[in-house]
């Protein structure tokens, strides 16, 4: 290992913003000085905050995808969202839709060195812990010491997780290397699939010995032994998905399945239950029952998110919103049916005409997580009903940007006066909850197979779907594939916009027709009129889009990284 002679902890701008939060949080931090490695580790203090910027790039509600500009929605890069920019915008989610990427220029590119940046991170804090004195403010009885030791490993398993679901095999650096050196980066080799899982794990597992189920509602945010389970049980998951697993190992899915009845277990016995409702979960800054991990919120990230999730006549400045495909997708309530399968060359909507669909009032008697994740034509907001029409107060063109005319719900406050900027919260997005781990389960059981299984994974299933009030539950006797198509398309409703779906389809290996078509939009005429006109034709290459490229100046830093296939 070199040992670098000075540690620069340093605050850009930026990072200062992204990780302070409301006060009292355990990310409010002032900035400090440069120091050195026996001045930072000499106190709990600094070595403390020091790992806390390790925190920065966990993935959040709003700022999942990243270039040089801004950050995007990454739910605009699938079949959730419409995202469409003016020029001078470039790497964005719409240049995925399009394929127009390349290992030069790519949206996410700035993942690769902002996570190997927090695990350097890591690294220097699990290098340099004998250094750490005890914390002595409680009497010497406090396991603070310990604790941050479990957070280092956890995030730093965690962030290899995130290289991991991006690019596949990484290289694994678990010393403190210089990065003004070259020549120490030189011949540095990726790790194979397998042995970063192994690493992600190995990880988890030490995180587990040393920290504790739960903090209390000021360090909420932190990494937890519940937090590491889960991470633990969505790893393997992955390895056991289609993806990874091209033989269909059971092997794989009987662990996957293990992992995450322990990780509902441990979670649901630490008190993180499934909250009452579903929309009760979001748009405030109180913390859900069901939230086991959570980004939080500062305040620029709270106004953002909702001046570009409100509609244009709130004085908002919306660039996106959920797609019409996301909107048919939402079952019909009283028959639990999809009433929209797909659209004709003249973009008219193929009904399915026993689910009591009307396509007059396309939006009515929808599930009820429709209601709580978008706002449509007619739906009440601040005292009026939104009006997308051709003369409507949220019909509004900036330059060329063509919109989908749907506004995402799901985190808005609808208190929150973009005039005045006044009645506003602080938000937490949720990173980990305790819905998804009943799917994780559910979709192992299901690859599993076997009656029992099958059984209990209908069940997972419908205990979500009766915390949604979905009026009609799963019968049994549904066979493998059906429960397959059920969980999936529970998937995507329950989690929809929360940083899945992106990854779902590319790990099931069914993005080549869901991220390859046609994508639509909705428009209302001054007459009421409604139509369903074109928004984008997608493309997805199946040849190279399953894993990003590594970016060209990771290549060139280092001739021994492989490309990934493709690229």
């Amino acid at each position: 290992m070199i040992e670098m002679k000075r540690i620069y902890y340093v605050f850009t701008v930026i990072a200062a913003a992204s990780i302070a939060v409301s006060c009292g949080d355990f990310l409010e931090r002032a900035p400090g000085d440069n120091m050195t490695k026996e001045e930072l580790f000499s106190k709990i203090e600094t070595a403390e905050r020091y790992l806390d910027n390790a925190y920065v790039y966990l993935p959040d509600f709003q700022c999942n995808t990243e270039d040089l500009t801004g950050r995007y929605k990454l739910g605009g890069a699938t079949d959730e969202i419409g995202f469409q920019q003016a020029s001078g915008y470039p790497a964005s989610p719409f240049d995925i839709n399009l394929g127009s990427w390349n290992p030069t220029q790519m949206p996410m590119a700035r993942n690769w060195s902002d996570f190997y940046g927090c695990i350097r991170r890591c690294n220097m804090f699990i290098e340099n812990y004998d250094l750490i004195p005890e914390d002595m403010s409680a009497g010497g009885a406090s396991n603070r010491k310990e604790r941050l030791l479990g957070e280092a490993y956890g995030l730093r398993g965690y962030y290899y997780f995130l290289l991991f679901k991006q690019w596949g095999g990484v290289p694994i650096l678990n010393s403190v290397l210089d990065p003004g050196n070259v020549e120490s980066l030189n011949g540095i080799k990726r790790a194979s699939a397998e042995e970063i899982v192994n690493q992600i794990l190995s990880d988890m597992d030490e995180a587990m010995l040393h920290l504790p189920e739960k903090h209390d509602d000021a360090n909420f945010g932190r990494f937890t032994s519940v937090v590491a389970a889960v991470v633990k049980a969505q790893v393997k998951l992955y390895w056991a998905s289609k993806y990874w697993n091209r033989d269909n190992d059971t092997a794989r899915w009987e662990d996957a399945a293990e992992a995450n009845r322990e990780a509902l277990n441990m979670a649901e016995k630490a008190g993180y239950i499934l909250a009452p409702t579903y929309t009760e979960m979001f748009n405030k800054a109180a913390i859900s029952s069901e939230f086991i991990w959570t980004k939080n919120s500062e305040h620029y990230e709270c106004y953002w998110w909702d001046f570009y999730a409100m509609p244009l006549g709130y004085n908002a400045y919306n660039v996106d919103g959920p797609l019409q495909e996301i909107v048919d997708d939402f079952e019909m309530k009283a028959t639990g049916k999809i009433p929209v399968t797909g659209y004709n060359a003249d973009n008219t909507q193929i009904i399915d005409v026993t689910s009591g669909y009307d396509p007059e009032h396309p939006w009515e008697g929808r599930d009820d997580r429709f209601y709580s994740c978008i706002l449509y034509n007619g739906a009440m907001l601040q005292g009026r009903p939104i009006d997308i029409s051709a003369n409507g107060k949220d019909n509004i063109n900036i330059g060329s940007i063509i919109r989908t005319n749907y506004f995402t719900r799901k985190y808005l406050d609808e208190n929150h006066n973009l005039v005045t900027n006044a009645s506003w919260t602080y938000r937490r997005f949720a990173i980990m909850r305790t819905s998804e781990l009943y799917l994780n389960y559910a979709e192992a059981l299901i690859e599993m197979g076997g009656a029992s299984n099958l059984e209990r994974a209908k069940e997972l299933i419908n205990t979500i779907r009766r915390r949604a009030k979905c009026a009609v539950e799963l019968p049994s006797g549904l066979t493998q594939e059906q429960l397959r198509a059920k969980v999936r398309q529970e998937r995507r409703m329950e989690l929809v916009f929360e940083n899945h779906r992106f990854w779902d389809v590319r790990r099931w290996m069914i993005a080549e027709t869901v991220d390859n078509k046609t994508v639509h939009r909705v428009a209302v005429d001054a007459d009421g009129k409604i139509t369903y006109p074109v928004f984008q034709k997608r493309v997805f290459d199946p040849a190279r889009h399953y894993l990003f490229p590594i970016p060209q100046t990771e290549i060139d830093k280092n001739r021994a990284l492989e490309q990934n296939p493709g690229w």
